[in-house]
C-alpha cells in the first residue's frame, strides 16, 4: 500500500485509512515504525501469476464492488 505524506497544520502526517487501523489494532497516540524499502512497494505486476493475481483482485474488490459494472458500459 502507499499513501502519501502530507503537511497539516505546520507538521507531516500520513494518514492511514481505517481499515489499516483497524487490521493493526492501533490505538489514539500508538507508536508507529517506519523503515525505508530497497524495493517497490507494490508487486511486479509484469511477474505477477495468476493465482497472485486473483487473489490481489478478491483482495481489492469488496472496496471497488460498485465500480466494476460502470467499467463494462
Amino acid at each position: 500500500m502507499v499513501m502519501r505524506v502530507q503537511i497539516v497544520e505546520g507538521e507531516y502526517r500520513v494518514i492511514l485509512p481505517p481499515g489499516v487501523v483497524e487490521a493493526l489494532q492501533l490505538t489514539d497516540g500508538a507508536a508507529v515504525e517506519i523503515l525505508p524499502v530497497a524495493g517497490p512497494a507494490r508487486p511486479d505486476l509484469r511477474r505477477m501469476t495468476i493465482e497472485d493475481g486473483l487473489a490481489w483482485f478478491r483482495r481489492t474488490e469488496p472496496v471497488h464492488r460498485d465500480t466494476y459494472p460502470d467499467l463494462t458500459k
